[in-house]
């Protein structure tokens, strides 16, 4: 009997991230595994070749966007998907997917890998600090903090976006079920007004065989993300001036800190111990993650199931990561990583050396921990079998029955 076909909607971000590889990855292993996959995508980099009057309709198609309505219903009515997987939908895309599939009849999986639902920013982060003002619904917190880009009129376009669909209930009402990373982002989706009953828990997907692992480092750690307070630059810092063992770190990524971390880097006690070496991607980044000893995760806002956690544990190696919420469910100690206080650089120095002066032999059998692990926790198949379980709790929900052929 065929597989189920699927529609995969996506809106990509004008920075390259997780979520992207993620779409991809999803695809790919759908594909591979029998499935007819469509997919809908924008490109916020769309934004940047757009004229002022096509900038200026963006301010209202991203409410109800009529071009989404009327291409996401040919690509339905032509492809007739029995459900569609939804990603990212701002601000392209719009939460018009969600309506145009529900009017449809196509069962909508909202994939979930921020707070968006429940947080305008998106991210439970405000002004250095966790911030949950916004989960109840009263979105003004938004505005008044000025959470999104530092801007009140950009606060206030998606704080209103949000307490709109909120009052229609089209997230509740058109979307079958939300597919969370971890229990923590389900339970914050619950208390922001989502069905438990709706709440399903399941990995990113990522091809962990594809990976070789490496069970030997050349002394150094790496960071990969972007350049911004919350992913706890400023505590990764102060723990390399910590280090008593002569420890190297590489940083991945760009952003806002960049000049601060570029000036931080200049004095005497870091000299030569660090390389900012920008955005990597693909088999680069996998060669610089598979010579490190470790791969740190210091995040200070609630980080869910970062991509760079799987892939080190694809490539064998720790993580070490801040003992916070949503990350602190993918980490078991000593097995796959190692788990520091929030913020604390004293103790994150420590676990870097613990890890530097492990023996050869007794990092060799950490890294084959870490990679069972990924082969047991990350690997498609893993996700996979949950998504099917999914896939057929809604076969009476879709658009024609799970597998009838065309």
């Amino acid at each position: 009997m065929p597989k189920a076909k699927l529609l995969l909607c996506h809106n990509y971000y004008q920075e390259a991230g997780g979520e992207s590889i993620v779409f991809d990855n999803e695809r790919q292993g759908l594909e591979a595994r029998g499935h007819r996959v469509v997919t809908y995508t924008r490109d916020n980099a769309e934004i940047q070749e757009m004229g002022a009057l096509a900038k200026a309709s963006l301010v209202s198609s991203a409410y109800f966007s009529p071009r989404t309505r009327r291409e996401l219903t040919l690509l339905v009515e032509r492809e007739r998907p029995d459900a569609a997987v939804v990603q990212n939908v701002f601000p392209l895309i719009s939460p018009s997917a969600y309506t145009t599939l529900h009017r449809l009849g196509v069962p909508v999986i909202q994939a979930v890998y921020n707070y968006r639902l429940v947080c305008p920013a998106g991210q439970l982060y405000s002004r250095g600090e966790i911030c949950e003002r916004c989960v109840g619904g009263n979105y003004l917190h938004c505005v008044a903090r000025r959470c999104y880009r530092d801007s009140v009129a950009q606060s206030a376009w998606y704080a209103s976006i949000l307490g709109l669909h909120r009052a229609l209930a089209s997230f509740v009402d058109c979307i079958d079920v939300f597919m969370v990373p971890d229990e923590f982002l389900g339970r914050k989706l619950v208390q922001g007004g989502i069905p438990a009953g709706k709440v399903r828990r399941n990995v990113n997907p990522l091809f962990v065989h594809r990976y070789r692992p490496a069970a030997d480092h050349d002394g150094s750690v790496l960071f990969v993300g972007r350049l911004v307070p919350q992913k706890g630059v400023r505590t990764l810092l102060r723990a390399l001036r910590l280090l008593r063992s002569p420890g190297r770190l590489r940083i991945v990524g760009q952003g806002e800190m960049e000049t601060e971390v570029r000036s931080a880097l200049a004095a005497p006690e870091l000299a030569g111990r660090v390389e900012l070496l920008g955005p990597l991607w693909g088999g680069v980044l996998d060669d610089l993650m598979a010579k490190a000893a470790a791969v740190v995760v210091p995040s200070e806002w609630y980080d869910n199931l970062p991509h760079v956690l799987c892939q080190a544990g694809a490539l064998g190696k720790p993580v070490i990561a801040s003992r916070i919420d949503g990350i602190a469910e993918h980490v078991q100690e000593a097995v796959n990583g190692f788990l520091f206080p929030l913020r604390d650089a004293e103790a994150l120095a420590g676990l870097i050396e613990r890890v530097l002066a492990l023996p050869p032999a007794a990092y060799a059998a950490l890294s084959r921990r870490c990679r069972a692990h990924a082969e047991q926790t990350f690997d498609f198949d893993v996700h996979y079998r949950t998504l099917s379980g999914i896939l057929e709790g809604l076969g009476g929900r879709a658009a024609r029955p799970l597998g009838e052929a065309d």
